[in-house]
């Protein structure tokens, strides 16, 4: 990705030798890479990053104009997608402004064949001064500090308006998908931490955020097993992974879909009365250890509790989770993430609950 247009090749090229020479490189956060086909701003580096197979995003076609009389935006031009989606916050190098980051990302994505569906800077984008629309409409940045992505999100829900940037673009994947592309670029006002250990983001320094997505009809990836499949592989194997127990995103509520395995799961506990299990959960890489750790055992936390729910009693259930250190595929790919975010059925075979 080029650093700056419309320069002179000679003045091109000291610029970019200063900008890269300024200082060491930061290290991304561990686990994150740039979206495929997609360039970052020289220098920059990953502070955090979320991975969905299936979510949605909405785009901005045109400004948000919000009224004091109304109390509430305008109706404006959107467009809502679906599809696998990959969100990447980015730190840039110093003395980059947001509206240089902006034109370097314009410049990329029409080299690149997209087609520039909306941008622009401060007052272009939104009506200035109304709780930062871009942030809170078009990306739903309303969390506080309870998750990781949370607190990636707070600089840029508190931002100056008048110098921040934001662009939508829509083209092809390398796949060949259509392919949407928003990025939102604000200077820092605060000076904060990711996650634990990262080091502080002085302020004056321009973040990004930057949403890929890649359009794609869902795939039925639910597999109903009857009590009678998950009877002969807990006696064949002492346990069984289950890929029909999805939850929200980055959340324990599990989805409506889950209920026919759950069904079948209460249902073998029934008639088998001498069988106890550890309901374990597993997460793909995605985020921090400690966090994954705690949201898989939620998750565990929520099947138990809607087992008990549905009739089995709680002294044979027992939740665990385990995070992302129990693979089954590798978290470099997609495919092997989804493979990995899972829950598993544990014939406890004697063994004692604490």
């Amino acid at each position: 990705m080029s650093f700056r247009v419309g320069l002179q090749p000679f003045a091109f090229a000291l610029l970019t030798a200063l900008l890269v020479n300024a200082g060491p490189a930061r290290a991304d956060l561990p686990g994150t890479a740039d979206p495929p086909g997609l360039k970052r701003f020289a220098g920059s580096s990953i502070v955090f990053q979320s991975r969905a197979d299936y979510d949605r995003l909405k785009f901005a076609l045109e400004k948000i104009v919000f009224s004091g009389a109304m109390g509430a935006v305008q109706p404006y031009r959107s467009q809502t997608v679906e599809g696998r989606r990959i969100t990447t916050y980015y730190r840039l190098p110093e003395r980059v402004a947001p509206l240089e980051a902006l034109r370097n990302y314009e410049t990329e994505l029409k080299e690149s064949g997209f087609e520039i569906l909306f941008s622009g800077l401060g007052e272009e984008i939104e009506t200035l001064g109304y709780n930062n629309q871009i942030a809170h409409e078009i990306l739903d940045m309303k969390g506080t500090y309870s998750t990781p992505e949370e607190r990636a999100q707070w600089p840029f829900q508190n931002a100056r308006e008048n110098t921040a940037a934001y662009l939508a673009a829509r083209g092809k994947s390398p796949e060949g998908d259509e392919r949407f592309v928003s990025a939102y670029f604000v200077v820092n006002t605060d000076d904060w931490e990711v996650t634990r250990g990262s080091g502080r983001i002085p302020t004056g320094i321009t973040l990004g955020r930057v949403d890929v997505i890649d359009v794609k009809t869902r795939q039925q990836r639910l597999e109903l097993v009857t009590s009678s499949e998950l009877d002969q592989a807990i006696s064949r194997d002492g346990r069984i992974a289950l890929y029909g127990i999805l939850f929200a995103y980055d959340s324990d509520q599990i989805e409506a879909a889950a209920e026919p395995t759950l069904a079948e799961i209460a249902k073998l506990m029934r008639e088998r009365a001498d069988l106890s299990i550890l309901v374990v959960g597993h997460t793909d890489a995605t985020g921090s250890f400690d966090y994954n750790l705690g949201l898989s055992r939620r998750r565990a936390e929520a099947v138990v509790n809607r087992l008990v729910q549905l009739g089995i009693e709680q002294r044979r259930l027992y939740p665990v989770g385990v995070g992302f250190s129990a693979p089954v595929a590798s978290n470099a790919t997609e495919e092997g993430r989804a493979k990995n975010r899972r829950v598993e059925l544990v014939d406890l075979a004697g063994g004692r609950l604490p």
